[in-house]
């Protein structure tokens, strides 16, 4: 009999009301037993049921996994975890190696990293120039540069920080520099003649080198500027979004522009600090905050959580179970931004509100991005204050074009992810509104390209939430509505009384008709669609529907088929590398694209548009994509875990084993299986005779368990859909035959049914979404792909043989239609597949497209993803449902129809064919 759970008594204190709530939850999904929630939680029954004890505070892990087993939503509960954490951590030590949220300072030389080739660029400029000007955005670290790089870099120099009067705080600041003199005597010497100070630095210090930290405040006190610019040596540290005011002063300078740390600097700055008093980072840690920060202005983020990571560490690490108890940069961003949200009156939230929301964009899918960065937000009143405290808070980044979000984890923030919501259709109107703007400035503020009608209407409603420029925009866009209005009906009752005059001289104008009949007709239509084809031009698929409109024909289907696959292509706008590597997600929503610099990004697909997302640690390539999950391998051959709810949020999950490379993750992201002991280091001549195949669980992906694997080492394996069945395929060269098993994967590894044996050598294996069907590809010695269909507890039937003269490996997919898909080379076909003795019927054969990557099908879309010819890395929408394909467009505004002069151009005088 169970034991039963000690009694909490009173819950007076936070914890032990935390622990009441735990067992009340267990009580609402029904109370199941410890053994049970065991079973669905991957925790000992000891440890859930210590979890809800009240003796100790369990941790974040455990406690979700105690949440997620009684079905509840884990977000409420984490928050609530950090708050309870917050009280049991443990406060700040003296020696912890990062500053947090605050800048570096002249006595943190010793743990300043990753800015040491910056250092040196600004040290070899005042060497050669007498002036040289530090530019960066908000949360740069420029205090922190000239602090503790340049500081102590220098030989000779002293730091200004100019405030309310700065040429009393340069006097200041120099009293100690010449001696018999005080700060008010410097200061009315100055006033009197700023050229002083450039001659009192030649006579006494000539290489003192003068650092001014945020001389953005001193850029309108000109005795200052004049003073400070005579000198010798020189670094004005100017905020970027000031830039052009100093630039209007015309002075001779070298600028240098403080760009965000690299992987390998943050790398530095995490780990480099902690070293110095003999304390180590955990790779995962260290993995996942360079994911989350390189390449952004995120350090002071970076710096706050290691800070609460410290607080957690365990001896002298810190690990990742402490970093992911604190909540990483989403946590710090969040914490941040609520404790100066509660500091506001309420006239000020309101308008924090407004101007945060400001900062976001709504993507045509839904989704919720950093907008582009907003100019004139200070034009409106009292809103640059408020950029000033948000930016100082490490909210927002002030940029040389106005503010932005300064990290995607503030759309997190649980207030600011509210107002999205609530205010999601009006943040798209705002962000056609910004894009309408910038296409009008583009166009030389041409009048036709102002809003009109229910775009019109819609930008009004926005009301307050416009800025000065927006408001501007719209204005303008509506005294030229009035006007049009006005025109328009003058220009009505002059036609209205001229229109008999108009019908008789139409009519007697009418264009002559000549003939042609419809198989030439439908030919040249046909011919000119594939011309169009070959060039990439527009309208090639208008004219392959007039085509198979007037005689239809398999051929002309064809051409159809193809013609609007080309026009509906997915580009990925802005990736800069061609012929990059392109992984498609299984549902063929997303997809992971090479960048030039070697690293790969998430896009979000949505019918026929890609848009941007995340990218992952630099130089991490995608070797497998799931839902929900994908494998990356780093420029060290090592392999990665990550979580990818959607393209704009990825996470760092995990290391994998090194040496670890994957074969396959099932589609649903639940089971891993891969090969340890590959022989991938430099220099070994032959394979590791240790080399062995895993299994892993992924039900806790931050913790992948490993299961039984039933082969030790086969050449080629495949998982379910579910990940619940495993398909190895075992060579035996002396007998010339590949033994294709199947192992069905729970708690053990059990057969699924009996072997299949062939006598090639096998070299992939897929399976259908459904379980029905199962590809096997081998080389006789072309490519040779069998279709065989499943049977439950059976041997499995051969259905299909597609064979080609193509050695290339073959990549295989299937619709959830019956149809399979297979890419060779750059060679695409579809078969249609039968359950009985109908052999396959073959319905596209495309000669120039795959590349290199297979066929996804869509089942929202219910097409194929196909990679288009070409270099670049383009996705052709491939629909086989003609008669799909010419509703969408005929719905399409001028989908179907051609133009009258392309027309004319193609048929002459023919009587145009309506294909609607």
């Amino acid at each position: 009999m169970p034991r039963g759970e000690r009694p909490l008594g009173p819950e007076d204190t936070a914890l032990l009301r935390f622990a009441g709530d735990l067992r009340r939850l267990r009580d609402q999904a029904g109370k199941p037993s410890y053994r049970e929630l065991a079973r669905r939680a991957n925790y000992s029954p000891t440890a859930l049921s210590d979890a809800a004890g009240g003796r100790k505070l369990p941790s974040l892990a455990l406690t979700l996994a105690f949440v997620r087993a009684c079905e509840a939503d884990p977000a409420p509960w984490t928050r609530r975890w950090r708050e309870l954490a917050a009280e049991h951590t443990q406060p700040l030590q003296p020696n912890a190696p990062y500053p947090g949220l605050e800048p570096f300072t002249e006595h943190d030389e010793k743990r300043f990293f990753g800015r040491e080739c910056l250092v040196e660029q600004v040290v070899e400029s005042v060497k050669l120039k007498p002036l040289t000007v530090v530019l960066g955005v908000s949360g740069s670290g420029r205090t922190s540069l000239l602090r503790a790089g340049l500081l102590p870099a220098l030989d000779d120099a002293v730091l200004v920080t100019p405030g309310a009067d700065p040429l009393h705080d340069l006097a200041e600041a120099l009293a100690e520099v010449f001696e018999h003199t005080t700060a008010d005597g410097l200061a009315a010497e100055f006033r009197a003649d700023p050229d002083h100070l450039r001659l009192r630095l030649r006579q006494h210090r000539p290489e003192l080198v003068l650092l001014v930290d945020d001389a953005e405040r001193a850029l309108d006190a000109e005795d200052f500027l004049k003073a400070v610019t005579g000198c010798p040596h020189v670094v004005l540290a100017i905020r970027a979004d000031h830039q052009h005011r100093w630039r209007a002063k015309n002075l001779d300078a070298t600028e240098i522009v403080i760009e965000p740390m690299s992987a390998d600097q943050l790398r530095r700055a995490i780990t480099e600090p902690a070293a110095k008093i003999g304390a180590t980072v955990e790779t995962a840690v260290i993995a996942h905050l360079v994911a989350d920060a390189a390449n952004q202005h995120a350090l002071p983020l970076v710096q706050q959580a290691l800070v609460e990571t410290w607080r957690r560490k365990r001896g002298m690490t810190l690990p990742f179970a402490g970093f992911e108890e604190s909540g990483g940069i989403e946590h710090v961003v969040a914490q941040a931004a609520e404790s100066f949200y509660e500091g506001l009156a309420e006239d000020d939230r309101q308008a924090v509100r407004q101007l945060l929301l400001r900062l976001v964009s709504v993507q045509r899918n839904g989704l919720a991005q950093r907008g582009d960065r907003r100019r004139d937000l200070d034009g409106d009143t009292g809103l640059g204050s408020l950029l000033e405290l948000l930016a100082k808070a490490r909210l927002v980044t002030l940029t040389e074009d106005g503010a932005e979000l300064a990290h995607d984890a503030a759309l997190r923030w649980h207030r600011l992810a509210g107002w999205i919501d609530e205010d999601r259709e009006n943040l798209r109107t705002h962000q056609q509104l910004v894009t309408a703007i910038e296409l009008w400035e583009a166009s030389d503020r041409d009048p036709l390209a102002l809003y009109r009608g229910v775009r019109l209407r819609k930008a009004k409603d926005l009301g307050e939430f416009l800025t000065v420029r927006e408001r501007r925009f719209v204005d303008m866009s509506t005294k030229r509505e009035n006007r049009r209005s006005t025109a328009l009906i003058a220009v009505m009752a002059v036609l209205l009384a001229l229109v008999p005059g108009t019908v008789v001289y139409a009519l007697a104008n009418e264009r002559k008709i000549t003939e042609m009949n419809a198989t030439a007709l439908g030919g040249k239509a046909l011919s000119q669609s594939e011309a169009l084809l070959e060039q990439r031009r527009p309208y090639a698929d208008k004219y392959a529907l007039v085509g198979y409109e007037v005689s239809p024909s398999p051929e002309a289907e064809k051409v159809l088929r193809l013609a609007n696959a080309v026009a509906r292509g997915i580009p990925f706008t802005g990736t800069p590398k061609d012929d990059a590597d392109v992984l498609v997600g299984p549902r063929g929503d997303m997809a992971a694209v090479t960048d030039q610099d070697g690293t790969d990004r998430m896009w979000s697909i949505d019918e026929d548009k890609a848009t941007p997302g995340k990218r992952f640690a630099e130089r991490h390539r995608v070797v497998k994509l799931a839902e929900r999950r994908a494998v990356t391998r780093d420029f060290n051959g090592d392999e990665h875990l990550w979580a990818v709810n959607d393209a704009g949020d990825i996470s760092y999950l995990t290391a994998l084993p090194r040496r670890f490379r994957t074969l396959d993750l099932s589609p649903d992201g639940s089971r891993l299986v891969g090969k340890v002991g590959e022989a991938v280091e430099i220099g070994l001549p032959t394979p590791d005779e240790s080399e062995h195949a895993e299994l892993y669980d992924l039900s806790d992906p931050r913790s992948p368990r490993k299961l039984p694997m039933p082969v030790r080492n086969p050449e080629t394996v495949a998982l379910s859909q579910d990940g619940r069945e495993l398909a190895t395929g075992t060579w035996d060269p002396a007998g010339g035959v590949t033994t294709i098993e199947f192992w069905r994967i729970g708690g053990t590894v059990e057969s699924a049914g009996p072997a299949l044996s062939q006598h090639v050598y096998v070299r992939g294996i897929t399976y259908s979404g459904d379980g029905r069907w199962l590809a096997v590809e081998h080389s006789a010695p072309e490519s040779v792909v069998e279709v065989w269909q499943r049977v439950p507890s059976g041997t499995p039937v051969l259905r299909a043989r597609l064979d080609t003269a193509l050695r290339a490996g073959a990549r295989v997919s299937f619709s959830d239609d019956g149809r399979v898909a297979v890419v060779r080379d750059n060679v695409f076909e579809v078969q249609q597949l039968y359950t009985n003795d109908r052999p396959a019927d073959r319905l596209v054969y495309v000669v120039g497209h795959g590349n290199s990557m297979r066929a996804v099908y869509r089942p929202q879309n219910r097409d194929f993803l196909v990679r288009s010819g070409g270099q670049d890395p383009e996705l052709l929408p491939y629909d086989l449902d003609t008669t799909r394909i010419i509703d969408r467009m005929c719905h399409a505004k001028d989908g179907a129809r051609l133009t009258d002069s392309e027309w004319v151009k193609s048929f002459g005088e023919v009587e145009r064919v309506e294909v609607c």
